[in-house]
């Protein structure tokens, strides 16, 4: 038997879904060999397809111990501690495939991605430091540099390496315009202002760098606008989930507990529920147990489509938020939730008047902002993310300017990002009757 042939016809038979002649391949492979590094690697992946991840685990390293050099391996190797929840053994084999192959996009990706959730990255830094020393030219590894100086509190050096990447063009980014958000967070407001004229001038019709630049000349805006939600959260919605796992994203279970409390000791459950700004569904399974009908809304296609695919809403709805809302509904709603939406709306008042008509006598919201702690400046503030926060002396004017009843809000953290906890605030409104 050729064992290099046989390997690859196990490969190919993986390759096509039939798992039981990649299996009898493998075994014949390290029959033949028991310590064939690229047997064990390949067999490794096949258990993890299997759901056996601890297995695969184990596999792959055995075969890392015969080829120390593989970096794919390393980064298959990420990939399932990654998904076990095992994020510093992930970013770990992730980085060791850098420093083997130090132009491993893949294994970049998805170091920035577990970077981007982190607090802590001290071991990491001297490596890259080392990583753009001996290759100057590479774009990730500048990139993700300038992430962890960032995360370690090197804002000036950070920007510096985070402005290097701009010399590599927009073309190499799948988010051109996130060096220029940061950026600005690092208080290089005119470098960033620089580069996102540059991409409009390139693209004229590019709605988030227009809205960007807006938030980052810090114009006056009432809220975002919707071709750029729209656009934004379409090009977000594949990898949307994880993301925000990674960023120890909570306010949809934030909210949902606030749910929980007020169903307890209800005869029944909400009988007309709305998900105003669902997105990809992350709240819609923590309350369905809570709702008769439960319809969700959104602007983006894409998020709609995989809030579909958890088969927990009877309605979905594309559209814009205040639009839905003052529409001839086919009936007014018990309950409405609002995750982190009305972060992309600045003045709040059209939306609270808006809600008043949608819901019954009696109805609640219960929704989740980013906090402006500021009470001495404006209302509400776009930061350089392109979201707003708002006080919470605002939120109440404006509930009961629309006739609403406020409930006093609740501080919390929302998330982690780029090294820094995020501050929200969950509130409920109801209407009287």
């Amino acid at each position: 038997m050729q064992i290099d042939a046989r390997l690859q016809e196990g490969i190919t038979a993986h390759r096509d879904g039939d798992l039981e002649a990649a299996l009898a391949a493998y075994k014949d492979v390290l029959t033949a060999d028991p310590d064939h590094a690229d047997g064990l690697h390949f067999l490794g992946l096949l258990h993890f397809d299997a759901g056996k991840a601890d297995n695969a685990v184990v596999l792959i390293r055995k075969s890392l111990e015969q080829n120390a050099r593989n970096a794919a391996a390393y980064n298959n190797l990420g990939n399932i501690l990654k998904l076990s929840d095992k994020p510093d053994e992930a970013l770990e084999a992730y980085v060791r495939a850098v420093e083997i192959e130090p132009r491993h996009d893949e294994a970049w990706s998805n170091i920035n991605v577990m970077l981007e959730g982190a607090t802590n990255n001290d071991d990491l830094l001297p490596i890259l430091a080392e990583i753009v020393r001996l290759d100057p030219d590479n774009p990730n590894a500048w990139h993700n540099y300038g992430l962890s100086l960032m995360l370690a509190g090197h804002r000036t050096e950070a920007a510096d390496a985070l402005e290097r990447c701009l010399a590599f063009g927009a073309d190499i980014w799948s988010d051109p315009i996130w060096h220029a958000r940061v950026l600005c967070a690092l208080g290089r407001e005119d470098r960033a202002i620089e580069h996102l004229e540059r991409l409009l001038e390139a693209d004229p019709d590019n709605a988030i760098a227009r809205y960007q630049l807006a938030a980052a000349r810090g114009d006056d805006m009432d809220q975002a606008p919707e071709d750029y939600v729209k656009t934004h959260f379409d090009n977000f919605s594949e990898s949307f989930d994880e993301v925000l796992k990674n960023l120890g994203y909570c306010a949809p279970e934030l909210v949902a507990k606030e749910v929980t409390v007020l169903a307890e000791g209800r005869p029944e459950p909400f009988a007309d529920v709305v998900d105003l700004g669902c997105g990809t569904g992350l709240c819609g399974p923590l309350i369905r147990m809570h709702c008769k009908t439960l319809t969700g809304i959104d602007l983006s296609p894409g998020m709609l489509q995989k809030a579909a695919g958890l088969n927990v809403y009877d309605y979905l709805v594309e559209g814009e938020l205040v639009e839905f809302l003052n529409s001839k509904l086919p009936t007014r709603f018990d309950l409405a939730v609002c995750v982190d939406t009305l972060c992309y709306i600045g003045d709040l008042q059209p939306f609270m008047t808006a809600l008043h008509g949608a819901l019954k006598p009696g109805g609640v919201q219960i929704a989740s902002v980013e906090h402006l702690a500021d009470q001495s400046g404006p209302d509400y503030r776009v930061d350089h993310t392109g979201r707003y926060a708002h006080t919470p002396a605002y939120l109440k004017a404006c509930a009961e300017a629309a006739g609403l009843t406020y409930a006093e809000e609740k501080p919390v953290v929302l998330r982690h990002e780029l090294g820094k906890e995020v501050h929200g605030l969950v509130f409920h409104v109801r209407k009287p009757g």
